[in-house]
């Protein structure tokens, strides 16, 4: 089957398949498109009809992932962190910690990760950029919440507590994804370390 004849979404398949296992071998300097276009299948005219830069086929990857991640799960609305409550609030986050920890199994995820944060390419800007921004708000959101519950601390001001929870949180994301695939004792610290380390930052 050519390119002409291969659904669409085989094809995005296909190619975001060959572009996170080329990206997490290789790193985003060392990647070749060359290689990625022919373990996708594709021809060249095909693929630089699709995306034109190393900078382009990064940044439409990573949104194609974060699109199928958004499609099996949407993050709870800040203001479910309270609606009970100072106790209620830890229990949420402890709840969310397990729906992130059974959702790192996904291969939608798992390949988001092996690719999320290698050095190089739109750092500052594109996909990955606007994701993180919208964690690091929704962490604020999420806190301010827990602030306002009486679950969180609030002696520092608010967007200082939020930089050092989301500083805290993508460093052991980073920590657990190291290396590709993430083991099976590694996984287990990334599951318990978040809430672990959280209440003793920021319950009240």
């Amino acid at each position: 089957m050519d390119d002409s004849e291969r659904p669409a979404p085989d094809r995005n398949s296909a190619l975001a398949a060959a572009t996170v296992a080329e990206f997490s071998r290789a790193g985003y300097e060392g990647a070749s498109l060359n290689r990625i276009i022919r373990a996708a299948g594709m021809s060249k005219s095909s693929f630089y009809h699709f995306v034109g830069s190393k900078d382009e086929l990064f940044d439409t990857v990573v949104r194609m992932l974060i699109a199928d991640v958004a499609a099996i799960w949407t993050p709870p609305a800040p203001a479910e962190f309270a609606e009970f409550g100072a106790r209620a609030f830890w229990r949420h986050v402890d709840e969310l910690l397990e729906q992130l920890g059974a959702l790192s199994a996904t291969p939608a995820l798992q390949h988001l990760g092996r690719i999320f944060y290698l050095q190089g390419g739109a750092e500052a800007s594109g996909a990955r950029a606007e994701l993180l921004a919208s964690v690091r708000t929704w962490v604020q959101d999420v806190l301010k919440t827990g602030r306002s519950s009486g679950a969180v601390r609030d002696e520092l001001p608010l967007d200082l507590q939020a930089d050092i929870a989301f500083a805290v949180l993508r460093a052991i994301d980073e920590w657990a994804l190291a290396g590709g695939a993430i083991p099976t004792e590694r996984a287990a610290v990334a599951a318990s370390a978040p809430g672990l380390v959280l209440r003793r930052l920021l319950a009240a």
